[in-house]
């Protein structure tokens, strides 16, 4: 019986910071009528994170072979460094063709270096970890996932989700790639359909190095100096509207979509396969939809191994269909649907690494560039009517299907692990 009670007190333990994490919303709640907030104001809305007014080249790749093609431009004209953040390395064939050209580089005398998430060790495939060390790359894991941290709960589900390139200090590429194959196949190959946006902005570089240096000298016996890795003086203010909505540190992916929303008036869509929404977030849907803004979804049709996220995900969907939004199914039968973006009336666009979740907006390090301006999104908007025509609508009775057990237990598993 002792040793009952003990049991039952550590889990007790477990279980606060799990209740008071789940008592976060992952969205702020609506403003009231009458409220100050961006949507009551004149002007341009106010969004969280680093305003890169020096932005410029904005360039976007939608599929993993796309950008596979332009990391290999990007490793072959670099001069003097090049800084990767990836949730996920693995040693498969285009995780080790990736390595092989950054080792080949590294005989340049271009610095390479890469940070990675302790994640890639629960999916599919070998880690790239020890293949890397093998090959002599410098790199290091984010917040290790050792038994002897489990008592740092929750710290210990704190990630690293970012997907990043930094190259000699002049171009940035942010989005939701990582370096293996499931990310760098072409659709037909099953890989995933995503995105990464590219753009010079000595702005973000700076911030970016900066965020780089810390998380490496946190986790690394071998420590490096920010000064060490140069950022030229970038193109000049063009008087483009971008933040970089870095969370390293400070919460603001919450606060991003919720002035997203807040700046609605016609028309939303979320490019969003991972939404796993609470009771604040169907209800901020629930009142767009009633002031008259369509409110539509992109899930994912294929899953391949991910089918908990298919459960996970499918519980809240006829919530959110009685709330008033769209939901649509993209239907490619091999592609999962990764990519993650928010567009906004056609005037404004978030893209990066953020999901529309709980564990994304309290934890996770997360990065998105978000813009303004029809003309910079067109490309965006170009592929949204490419994934809606390969889409079909979810209905109330299909979405009624997934109201189950199973649903329901993989809901609650993955709102704070998924």
């Amino acid at each position: 019986m002792g040793r009952f009670r003990v049991r039952c007190a550590g889990g007790a333990l477990f279980l606060v910071p799990v209740f008071a994490l789940l008592a976060c919303v992952t969205v702020p709640r609506s403003p009231q009528a009458g409220d100050a907030s961006p949507s009551n104001s004149p002007g341009q809305p106010r969004f969280p994170g680093t305003r890169c007014e020096d932005l410029a080249d904005l360039r976007f790749y939608f599929t993993g072979d796309a950008f596979l093609r332009r990391a290999e431009e990007l490793i072959r004209d670099a001069r003097d460094y090049i800084l990767i953040d990836s949730f996920l390395v693995n040693e498969d064939e285009k995780g080790k063709y990736v390595f092989e050209l950054l080792r080949r580089k590294m005989e340049q005398n271009v610095r390479v270096y890469i940070l990675t998430d302790a994640s890639s060790g629960f999916v599919p495939g070998r880690t790239g970890i020890p293949f890397l060390v093998r090959m002599g790359i410098p790199v290091t894991e984010f917040n290790p996932m050792r038994g002897s941290r489990l008592a740092r709960m929750p710290l210990f589900l704190y990630r690293d989700h970012r997907k990043f390139w930094l190259v000699d200090g002049e171009t940035v590429a942010l989005g939701g790639q990582n370096i293996w194959s499931i990310s760098l196949n072409p659709p037909e190959q099953s890989g995933n359909t995503d995105s990464m946006v590219e753009f010079r902005s000595a702005t973000a570089c700076r911030e970016l190095v900066g965020s780089f240096v810390r998380e490496w000298n946190a986790y690394s016996m071998d420590k490096l100096r920010a000064e060490d890795f140069p950022v030229p003086p970038g193109p000049g203010e063009g008087g483009l509207s971008a933040w970089l909505v870095h969370q390293d540190g400070q919460r603001v992916v919450g606060e991003m979509f919720g002035r997203l929303l807040d700046a609605a008036r016609e028309e939303v869509w979320l490019v969003q396969d991972y939404l796993m929404p609470d009771r604040a977030m169907i209800e901020r849907i629930r009142r767009l939809s009633a002031s008259g803004v369509r409110v539509n979804i992109l899930f994912s049709g294929a899953y391949s191994f991910l089918d908990k996220f298919h459960y996970a995900t499918g519980y809240r969907k006829l919530a959110l269909i009685r709330a008033g939004a769209r939901l649509w199914e993209y239907g490619h039968p091999l592609s999962h649907l990764h990519y993650k973006a928010v567009i906004v009336d056609e005037r404004w666009f978030a893209i990066g690494s953020v999901n529309l979740n709980f564990r994304s907006a309290w934890l996770s390090k997360e990065l998105n560039l978000l813009f303004e301006g029809r003309e910079m999104g067109t490309p965006m908007l170009e592929n949204l009517e490419f994934l809606v025509s390969h889409s079909r609508p979810i209905s109330s009775e299909q979405a009624a299907g997934y109201r189950g057990g199973k649903y329901l237990l993989y809901y609650l598993l993955l709102f704070l692990g998924g």
